[in-house]
C-alpha cells in the first residue's frame, strides 16, 4: 500500500492521541464494520493475529488490514486530504 507522508503523519497522530488500549489498532475495514462513505474506511478496532500490519520506514505501526481484504488494498493509495474544508482519509483502491 502506498501511503502519502501527510497520511502517515495523521495516522501516527491519531495512534498517539486516541489509541490507549494496546489491544486496539487503526484498521482498514469494509461493511458492516465501515458504514461511512465509500467501500472502505479506517476504524479503531481490536487487533487480530490474522491482521496484516502496515508500518512506516522506521518500523512504527501505521495501521492494519483485515486479512480477507489485504489483497484488495495491496496496491491501493492512502492520502489525507481536505475536501470542502472537511479533512479526511482518501483510499484509492482502483
Amino acid at each position: 500500500m502506498n501511503i502519502s507522508d501527510k497520511a502517515k503523519q495523521e495516522l501516527l497522530k491519531i495512534r498517539t492521541e486516541r489509541l490507549k488500549d494496546p489491544t486496539k489498532t487503526l484498521k482498514i475495514v469494509t461493511f458492516p464494520l465501515w458504514q461511512g462513505e465509500g467501500d472502505f474506511g479506517i476504524v479503531i478496532q481490536e487487533r487480530f493475529d490474522t491482521d496484516v500490519i502496515i508500518k512506516d520506514e522506521n518500523g512504527s505501526e501505521l495501521l492494519s488490514v483485515d486479512s480477507h481484504i489485504s489483497d484488495t488494498v495491496e496496491k491501493a493509495s492512502l492520502d489525507f486530504t481536505d475536501v470542502n474544508n472537511m479533512p479526511g482519509f482518501k483510499i484509492d483502491i482502483y
